[in-house]
């Protein structure tokens, strides 16, 4: 397990097992997440190392003056590029080095964006390389607990135990951001706003060389106001004043970076899947929280509780979506809603065809009727094993029926 500022990262196993036997890892995930913190303590690991930043000027110019050379710099040991992504001439040299010696473990990239989106990238490096996600800190990871979290499958195998504490608004508005959970509310806020600036300012043009970083704050703003939503592109780029083809090319950008998640619809065809509208949301709440003003106590407030729960059905996909990557069950996860209405937030679906249906309540308390969509989405797929969650801020547990788990959001990273 490794540690970052006294937090473990539980990815760190996952991208450890990739190494030992593909030529090729790559962490990747937005600035300031730990991927360089994260990759050097993997490196400390390996007996002959050669560590390199793209961010250094001096640095750079060889890996494109060069490529060649620069890929071999290790020889026989471990090459680490951190931040990849600003030199994508080096993907071809990269794929033929490992063509002539496909050894395990030899190179380990890091970037903040995805780099088979980058402009000038000549190859996916299919079958060499294995990609790991790196977001901001989880739950478990907050509460330093070195047993990584597991929530699909502790459900999958019965949900036991009980005691869980209701949730903290605290929590959800704080994220997980390292740099900014060891600060204040209020220097947490200067920090997101200063890194919001640089992102839009500097990386999104880098990236685009020039092109769509004007409205890159506008998007990450109108994006974070929704919470977790669905994407709908026509009035998104009406309220910005741009075309659909700009929006989609500035929420391509933002993708990129890793600065917005998309959660698809579900549907039994994958081709239904990619013709309705995803959701969409930024990568962290309290990136959400700082852009759309909104603090622990507007939580507390009546005007404060739709937005509320709106942030808190994000935090709870973007937690099952950073144990996605370490969790024993492989796990896809979507939305739902059919033409009928019926929606349910979140459905996890397991390799075998299993579903797990989560709502998401941000209130204490929960009646039957919390759980009603739960019940007709299991009516209308009576050819699937449906098991249903309800998360709430409560303190609640009950098992009900002998499919349904109404269950406190913190057992998300206490179970």
């Amino acid at each position: 397990m490794e540690y970052q500022d006294g937090y473990p990262r539980h990815a760190s196993d996952t991208v450890r097992e990739a190494m030992a036997d593909t030529p090729v890892a790559i962490i990747q995930g937005a600035r300031q997440v730990g991927k360089s913190t994260l990759a050097t303590m993997l490196a400390d690991n390996s007996p002959h190392v050669v560590s390199v930043t793209l961010d250094d000027p001096a640095t750079l110019s060889v890996a494109q003056s060069d490529p060649v050379f620069f890929v071999e710099q290790a020889g026989d040991g471990l090459l680490v590029i951190d931040e990849a992504q600003r030199a994508p001439g080096l993907i071809l040299p990269l794929k033929a080095s490992v063509d002539q010696d496909r050894r395990p473990g030899r190179f380990l990239l890091t970037g903040s964006a995805d780099l088979l989106q980058i402009k000038g990238v000549g190859d996916s490096l299919a079958g060499r390389a294995e990609t790991i996600e790196l977001m901001p800190l989880s739950q478990g990871e907050l509460a330093r607990r070195t047993t990584p979290e597991d929530f699909i499958s502790w459900v999958v195998a019965g949900a036991p135990g009980t005691g869980f504490p209701a949730l903290e608004p605290s929590s959800v508005v704080a994220g997980g951001y390292p740099e900014a959970v060891r600060r204040s509310p209020s220097r947490a806020a200067r920090w997101f706003t200063a890194y919001v600036d640089r992102l839009a300012d500097h990386d999104a043009r880098d990236l685009q060389q020039g092109g769509y970083p004007d409205h890159m704050r506008t998007l990450l703003e109108l994006i974070a106001a929704a919470g977790e939503a669905e994407l709908v592109k026509a009035k998104l780029a009406r309220t910005m004043g741009v075309s659909e083809n700009t929006l989609e090319a500035y929420v391509r950008l933002a993708t990129t970076m890793r600065l917005v998640t998309v959660l698809p619809s579900w549907t039994r065809s994958p081709r239904g899947r990619i013709a309705r509208r995803p959701k969409v949301s930024l990568n962290d709440t309290g990136l959400s929280a700082q852009l759309a003003g909104f603090t622990s106590a507007h939580a507390q407030t009546v005007g404060g509780r739709e937005f509320y729960g709106a942030l808190t059905e994000q935090f709870v996909a973007l937690e099952l979506r950073k144990q996605a990557t370490w969790s024993r069950l492989p796990v896809h996860l979507f939305h739902y809603r059919d033409h009928d209405g019926l929606e349910v937030d979140i459905i996890a679906e397991l390799p075998d065809g299993q579903l797990i249906a989560i709502e998401v309540k941000s209130s204490r308390t929960v009646t039957d009727k919390t759980w009603a969509a739960l019940e007709r989405f299991r009516a209308r797929h009576p050819d699937r094993s449906v098991t249903g969650v309800v998360l709430h801020g409560g303190t609640q547990v009950a098992h009900l029926h002998g499919w349904l788990h109404v269950l406190p959001m913190p057992s998300l990273w206490l179970h």
